[in-house]
């Protein structure tokens, strides 16, 4: 009896000694699979987490000035340094993938092995690549995360407004007949020259023309005078700044470094709004009116829309535009508004009574009409480089001249200004022009200004053309030194 429990003790024994052995490498065989799955998710941990640590060194500088994330991986001037990049992402990798790295005395307990064996980038854009849309769309998202929407609404109404009034204008300009004050004035001289010998001849004297009133002083003359002046001469208020910039170094003058890879940069202009844009540059760039001190160009919105190498010339371009655009807007008011009508009627009659050409009178109120318009547009671009804001469509209240009035101080337009209530500033004005200007232009000139002012504050080897929008990297991760498996991992600022 005794031997027979015995020897059935011992078949237990022997019976759970085999089944432990072939339960063993299945359970072993569970552990290791749990580790390697484990240490995939770690893996893929790593990657997310090494990106978004480099993805958080972007340009602080870029950032605080104007809303814009870029990671800055240019090295003393020169194109994108990718090594420092891959080292970055697997120092920080590898804290993840060994918890005691970096730690001398208690180190934590490393339950996965996980070993690095390759990181590559694979893609990266770049801000300047695809004519800089990734650089308009951080600009265009920037501003809808901090504009006012009213503000918004209220430039796209100026816009839509200013377009639509100055081609209805400009029409009326096309339209007018061929005048000179040269020939009226040859006329008058004419005139006086035929009624003189008449009177002479016949001692009739001179003959009855119509009656003008006392003290009535002829405008004409004044308004030519300003006509011939210079405009410059007249409407900017202040010295103009004399800074040039070398473009040969800036983005628009130098080849370019480009991004690598499968990465779309069109996919960036997602977020791209044009009016948005628009309201991004009013905020962020100098103009005349409110000029940058620290060197470079101190206007900048004027160089976005013409691109000079000098603030003088970009002036007197934007002064140009304005001059005319102006005048269009005042002629179509001089030729809808009643009042006005009227008013231009009854001074041309004056005028050509005045200088003995009755019949000349419908020439003369073209003449008329074109000065006074320009004198109107000259004292509304003064105001606007006063600071001051003008109506964007004129009506009698806000109209601004009287030829009279003119005639009287000598042309004096600086006297005329005035800060009109609920109109359009200069900074806004210019941006109903760049609303206008191709994409391809604006934006490697925006870029320029962004350059230049990032270099004028000491750092100046920085480049767009090597800040990184986004990236792709593959990385090789072996778990439990059986396994090794690629991690793939796109991040673009777009996502953050």
């Amino acid at each position: 009896m005794r031997r027979w429990k015995r020897a059935a003790e011992g078949g237990i024994t022997i019976y759970c000694a085999l089944a432990m052995a072939a339960l063993l490498p299945l359970v072993l065989g569970a552990i290791v699979s749990v580790k390697v799955s484990a240490g995939r998710m770690q893996a893929a941990n790593s990657v997310d987490q090494a990106m978004f640590s480099l993805f958080a060194h972007y340009d602080r500088q870029l950032a605080r000035d104007y809303g814009l994330y870029f990671l800055n991986a240019g090295s003393e001037g020169s194109d994108v340094d990718l090594y420092s990049v891959v080292s970055f992402i697997e120092e920080a990798m590898d804290y993840v993938l060994n918890p005691k790295k970096g730690r001398l005395l208690a180190g934590g307990q490393n339950l996965l092995h996980l070993e690095r064996e390759s990181c590559a980038v694979t893609s990266y854009t770049l801000a300047t690549d695809a004519g800089g849309i990734p650089f308009e769309a951080q600009a265009s998202l920037a501003m809808q995360q901090t504009a006012v929407i009213e503000s918004i609404s209220a430039l796209r109404e100026k816009l839509s407004t200013r377009e639509k009034t100055e081609q209805q204008g400009q029409a009326i300009l096309d339209g007018l007949e061929d005048a000179d004050y040269g020939d009226v004035e040859a006329a008058a001289e004419a005139a006086a020259e035929e009624r003189a010998e008449e009177g002479a001849e016949e001692g009739a004297g001179e003959e009855e023309r119509p009656e003008v009133p006392e003290g009535f002083v002829n405008p004409l003359p004044v308004l030519y005078g300003l006509y011939r002046q210079k405009v410059m001469d007249l409407v900017v208020p202040g010295p103009v700044s004399q800074q040039t910039v070398d473009k040969s170094t800036l983005v628009t003058g130098r080849r370019l470094s480009t991004g690598l890879g499968t990465i779309d940069a069109t996919g960036a202009a997602a977020g791209f709004d044009n009016l948005y844009y628009m309201a991004w540059i009013i905020d962020h760039f100098s103009t005349y009116v409110e000029p940058a001190a620290d060197g470079g160009l101190a206007y900048e919105m004027e160089y976005l829309l013409k691109g000079k190498a000098s603030d003088a010339e970009n002036l007197k371009a934007v002064v140009g535009d304005l001059m005319k655009a102006r005048q269009a807007i005042n002629m179509l008011c001089l030729a809808t508004d009643e009042e006005k009508g009227t008013e231009l009627s009854l001074l041309s009659f004056f005028i050509a009574s005045a200088m003995g050409i009755p019949p000349l009178e419908p020439i003369i109120k073209t003449v008329f009409t074109a000065l006074w318009s320009y004198a109107e547009s000259l004292v509304d671009v003064r105001a606007l480089l006063e600071g001051k804001k003008v109506a964007l469509v004129k009506d009698k209240e806000s109209w601004q001249t009287d030829p009279e009035d003119l005639a009287g101080n000598g042309g004096d337009i600086a006297a005329l200004t005035r800060d009109i209530p609920g109109g359009t500033s200069y900074s806004e004005y210019l941006g109903t022009f760049i609303y206008a200007l191709h994409r391809y232009t604006l934006t490697p000139r925006a870029m320029d200004m962004v350059e230049l002012r990032v270099r004028l504050s000491g750092r100046e080897d920085f480049r767009l053309d090597a800040c990184i929008n986004s990236l792709e990297t593959e990385t090789e991760i072996r778990a439990e030194r059986r396994v090794t498996f690629p991690v793939t991992k796109e991040l673009s600022y777009a996502d953050l």
